[in-house]
């Protein structure tokens, strides 16, 4: 399911769907249970998870084809249907040897890594973090949307919360150990090194978990499996927003509300990659400006903060894209095909948004939304639209350096762009 699907609450399986039989609990324990800790995705991985959905094809064909022969692949797809089609997409693409591992699961979704964080035992076996599901923050986005306190309540309650018990559903499947926490959280929004540090950013965990103070999230974050230091970020990408929204004056996106995989990353244990627009970006365009400027706040904590050994970081960084841009037309339904799917009613009323208004859409574009297993880095390419060549290969030279060892591939993922994703939203590291 996309994720317009989740912001205007229709499909989504019900509960009775889950897998596994009525009386057949997950293997559930304690937090931290058995010498478990969140791992890094760039530990070597046991398997890699990928789903299935139409309009994503090209994304799915372009990470099989990288990642095949470097780490074991998995599905989990909705039903028989999508695995039928999974199946003949590959084909097709001459891929099929790699299409021999289905599991289904009527909650999940293209986005695989949203729904699930893995921890890993001493001896190397699975568990999964039960965290809290929030469609993305969407209560707090109705609480923007309408200034009256009802219609906002009425806007989140038609949000779609099946998905709550994806994680356990899906510990079930593969027998791994269950993770309790009362923290609402998505996985792309969940960045570790693996030896106890979290990277947050504050503004998303305040819109996933509203009315809730820091010290009390702090709490819950350390009560992760291995978790041992929170370092806090103020924010995100201005081009990742918290659902559909307004960037600064016309320019609005599609957005997670800031999810770490979009703008700072762990390359191992002390080496952090952090999204930076460069000097003329910033210079052009306005919403590379504030992206600059969040950036450069978040470079000033990464600066100054410390591991758990009390050693410093080194942050790299990372160019960013050429900026990817469309113009979408406001319509009076809000799924109107012609409108792509962009409706005045969804904006604030103070915002003055009408029907037929041109805006230009944002995609969250950043080549930190990369994929790391085992022996290669599988990025976004960029230069089919509009980025510069040489830019991508300053980029490529980069991550040779951060991963030595690993080959470095591109796949074109826009069409996740498009919807606050890429390739690390489509996968799921398995330690």
């Amino acid at each position: 399911m996309k994720r317009r699907d989740w912001l205007l609450g229709v499909g989504g399986a019900a509960a009775a769907g889950l897998a596994g039989g009525a009386g057949d609990p997950p293997a559930e324990g304690p937090t931290g249970a058995a010498g478990h800790r969140c791992s890094a995705d760039f530990e070597p991985a046991s398997a890699l998870w990928l789903s299935f959905d139409h309009g994503h094809e090209n994304l799915t064909a372009g990470l099989v084809a990288a990642l095949r022969g470097h780490v074991p692949l998995r599905f989990v797809v909705r039903d028989a249907a999508s695995e039928a089609a999974a199946r003949a997409l590959l084909a097709a693409r001459g891929l099929g040897d790699v299409a021999r591992d289905f599991v289904h699961e009527p909650l999940t979704t293209f986005f695989l890594r949203d729904l699930a964080v893995f921890t890993r035992g001493p001896g190397g076996e699975p568990g999964v973090v039960d965290l809290r599901w929030s469609q993305y923050g969407v209560a707090q986005w109705c609480s923007r949307r309408h200034a009256d306190r009802g219609i906002a309540q009425r806007c989140a309650a038609d949000a779609d919360r099946s998905r709550e018990g994806f994680d356990v559903a899906f510990a079930r499947r593969i027998g791994a150990r269950l993770h309790r926490s009362a923290l609402a959280l998505e996985g792309g929004a969940f960045e570790t090194n693996g030896r106890g540090v979290v990277l947050a950013n504050a503004e998303l965990l305040a819109s996933r978990n509203p009315g809730v103070e820091r010290a009390a999230l702090q709490r819950m974050l350390l009560a992760l499996p291995g978790i041992r230091k929170v370092v806090w970020l103020p924010g995100g990408l201005a081009e990742d927003p918290l659902l559909r929204a307004t960037i600064t004056g016309d320019y609005v996106a599609w957005g997670a509300g800031g999810h770490t995989d979009e703008f700072v990353r762990f390359a191992d244990p002390r080496t952090v990659l952090l999204a930076w627009p460069d000097d003329a970006d910033a210079a052009a365009h306005p919403v590379r400006r504030l992206t600059r400027q969040r950036m450069e706040r978040n470079l000033a904590v990464l600066q100054r903060e410390r591991d758990t050994d009390g050693r410093a970081f080194t942050v790299l960084k990372v160019p960013m894209p050429g900026i990817v841009q469309r113009r979408v037309f406001l319509s009076a339904v809000p799924d109107d095909e012609r409108s792509r799917q962009w409706s005045a009613e969804h904006f604030p009323p103070q915002e003055g948004r009408r029907q037929g208004q041109p805006l230009m859409e944002v995609a969250v574009a950043s080549y930190l939304n990369f994929v790391v297993a085992n022996g290669v880095v599988v990025l976004p390419d960029f230069v089919p639209h509009g980025t510069r060549a040489d830019r991508q290969q300053r980029v490529q030279r980069l991550f040779e350096r951060a991963f030595p060892g690993r080959g470095i591939r591109f796949v074109d993922a826009i069409s996740a762009h498009w919807v606050g994703g890429g390739p690390h939203c489509a996968t799921l590291n398995q330690p």
